[in-house]
C-alpha cells in the first residue's frame, strides 16, 4: 500500500469509529442501567456502561 492508501484508511476508520462512539453513548444515555459494584467501579449489566466510584 501506498501512504495515500494508508492515510485514507485511517480517516475511513476514524470516521467509523467516532459514529460507533456515538451510537454507543446514545445506547448507554437511553439505558434504565442495573449496575453491578465492584470495589473500584460500577458497570450495567445491560449496556457495559462502566463508572468509577473513585478518583
Amino acid at each position: 500500500m501506498q501512504v495515500h492508501n494508508v492515510q485514507e484508511k485511517i480517516g475511513q476508520l476514524k470516521n467509523q469509529l467516532t459514529y460507533w462512539e456515538s451510537h454507543l453513548k446514545e445506547i448507554q444515555n437511553k439505558c434504565n442501567h442495573d449496575y453491578q459494584t465492584d470495589s473500584f467501579y460500577k458497570k450495567c449489566l445491560k449496556c457495559q456502561k462502566t463508572e468509577a466510584l473513585y478518583y
